[in-house]
């Protein structure tokens, strides 16, 4: 039998490359792993109050009472759990999100779930005195029904990819605007609601962690299981039509998992971008260097790990500089993703 060459020139670059996939996954998950232990170590041991890696062991693992084992285990460690349950959240949703609308500039603010669940935040922050555990729900239910009136709307269009992320950005403009109006027309001081706008892990403790988990660990599983799914939903509608697939009922589904992700982690942590833009983007130029398909049973679960990873990463700093968060990922993200365009480019 005779042996077949692979095509050459462009074709053949197009197609992925096993070796080189490997070497991109591989480089891919030294990062991710460099940037939790740094995160990690560092969010742990450094503060005001510096710790010893055996002080720091004797806390998590035999416990206490004493003044080491509060710093670690009441204020520093929920801390980081919260960061990385909110970035792997963030980085999962974009993901989706950039599937279900076919734009690659989708990120959870898309559909208008980000502005709505900070506005059900800044509402409570302004009108109300509730309990923090009702403020946290307050916000992931103001997120989910932004989500909810993004999709209602872009009903009657069977949720076409185009008019669902022109209705999102619409809900997410009247949101941003309404939470604009209300702290111009509230008579408090809104220094620190500005501060949370920003997106921050500042004096995050164990009841939002609690809000967390129980949404983003089941969302990111049934994403990571339906990833056949979204692959799928980037076919051509009629090829959709013509296999019996039900698009707007899945996009609805899937867009509900992502509602869902990106509130209950906007009501924790206050809005962090860019996390869901940037967190795809590399994945996919760390495995797909020279373009082409990544499945989404590995794009979703390692989103969402990148995601982590930089908001893991960023609150490092945070701490250090005594800055948000929020801003440090739109500062350091956005140069980081032009470069990474610009090599895909050269």
């Amino acid at each position: 039998m005779p042996h077949v060459q692979p095509p050459a020139g462009p074709a053949a670059a197009a197609l992925p490359d096993a070796s080189a996939d490997a070497r991109g996954l591989a480089a891919l998950l030294a990062g991710c792993a460099l940037l939790l232990g740094l995160g990690a170590a560092g969010g742990l041991l450094l503060g005001e109050f510096a710790l010893a890696p055996e002080a720091l062991w004797h806390a998590l693992a035999q416990g206490g009472d004493g003044t080491e084992a509060f710093v670690v285990r009441e204020l520093r460690l929920p801390r980081l759990l919260v960061g990385l349950l909110a970035g792997a959240a963030l980085g999962m949703a974009g993901a989706i999100i950039q599937s279900i609308t076919r734009n690659p500039l989708g990120e959870p603010s898309l559909m208008g779930v980000s502005a709505g669940a900070a506005f059900a935040m800044v509402a409570g922050m302004v009108w109300f005195d509730w309990p923090q555990s009702v403020m946290l729900a307050c916000g992931t239910a103001g997120g989910v029904l932004a989500g909810l009136l993004t999709f209602a709307i872009a009903a009657r269009t069977r949720l076409q990819p185009l008019y669902l992320t022109l209705t999102g950005m619409s809900i997410n403009l009247f949101f941003a605007a309404a939470i604009t109006l209300l702290l111009v027309s509230a008579d408090i001081e809104a220094n620190g609601i500005y501060y949370w706008l920003t997106g921050s892990l500042a004096n995050r403790g164990w009841p939002h962690v609690h809000l967390l988990w129980p949404w983003v660990l089941p969302g990111l599983a049934l994403a990571a299981a339906s990833g056949r799914i979204l692959d799928l939903l980037l076919l051509d509608e009629q090829v959709l039509h013509a296999l019996g697939l039900r698009v707007g009922a899945w996009r609805l589904l899937f867009g509900l998992c992502a509602a869902l992700l990106t509130a209950a982690s906007v009501a924790a942590t206050g809005p962090i971008a860019f996390i869901g833009l940037l967190a795809p983007h590399l994945v996919r130029l760390g495995l797909r260097p020279r373009g082409g398909a990544l499945g989404h049973r590995r794009l979703l679960p390692l989103a969402a790990l990148v995601g982590a990873s930089l908001v893991c990463g960023a609150d490092l700093i945070a701490k250090w500089r005594e800055v948000p968060v929020g801003i440090l990922c739109v500062l350091l993200g956005g140069p980081l993703l032009v470069y990474l365009i610009r090599r895909q480019e050269d």
